[in-house]
């Protein structure tokens, strides 16, 4: 008896701790233009369709739009992607600038202080079709370049040696798909998942930024000559 009075104890302590482990900065499914209401585009044409957001320009090179949300400790970043238009020249770039600080209000290249995540597909340059990452660290409107704490050349990572992607996962006709994104970061240490967007309940990879980054308060989407499509935007703060 007294040790069924003991979990029905632990559990009512317990459970409480586990609903408060999280809380959510950002919750954004984008059911109306209003769902836009305090966030500002530099460049590009930022809409809201069909209850996703859309950026529409494809021949913007510095598309981007920013959202205030503070970013500090653990943090879980989670939207869902979809290929909308501009592909067809072979050349798309997609990014998230996190830890913003000073965002930028024009339209540039850097964005105050805030480290971007950078998704290339540029076949003609790297010489077979696949997407590529890279961190830059932006450090105002003109000063951004590849993270050095981590890149100390200037070589990208291939997202095709990290994660099974297959060819014909390539083909145009799968351009269509949703693609969820779920990222959690340590900001304290430098240290984050990629969870792996065909298992993302299963599968994540592990990787280290060098080092501590410094805490931001603001969020950006940004894309070069591509439009795609986001939804189910949800920003988690990790105690």
């Amino acid at each position: 008896m007294k040790l069924v009075n003991f979990l029905l104890v632990a559990l009512f302590i317990l459970v409480p701790m586990a609903l408060f482990s999280q809380t959510v900065l950002l919750d954004e499914t984008f059911s109306s233009p209003a769902s836009l209401s305090g966030w500002w585009a530099t460049a590009g044409d930022w809409k809201v369709m069909k209850g996703r957001l859309y950026q529409t320009d494809t021949k913007e090179t510095m598309a981007m739009i920013t959202v205030p949300v503070k970013q500090s400790g653990t943090m879980l970043y989670e939207f869902d992607l979809r290929y909308v238009a501009g592909g067809e020249d072979d050349y798309a770039g997609f990014g998230i600038h996190i830890c913003v600080n000073n965002p930028s209000r024009v339209r540039s290249w850097g964005n105050g202080q805030s480290l971007l995540g950078w998704i290339t597909w540029d076949p003609k340059t790297y010489g077979y079709p696949g997407a590529f990452i890279q961190v830059y660290e932006s450090k105002g409107l003109t000063n951004m370049g590849l993270y050095t704490k981590i890149f100390p050349g200037s070589d990208p990572i291939a997202y095709g040696d990290m994660l099974p992607v297959r060819e014909e996962y390539l083909k145009y006709e799968y351009l269509d798909a949703t693609v969820p994104i779920k990222i959690m970061i340590n900001l304290d240490t430098g240290e984050g998942r990629f969870y792996d967007p065909l298992d993302p309940d299963r599968y994540y990879y592990s990787f280290y930024l060098g080092g501590p980054v410094k805490p931001g308060n603001y969020f950006s989407f940004r894309m070069n000559s591509v439009s795609l499509s986001l939804d189910n935007l949800k920003i988690t703060k990790i105690k």
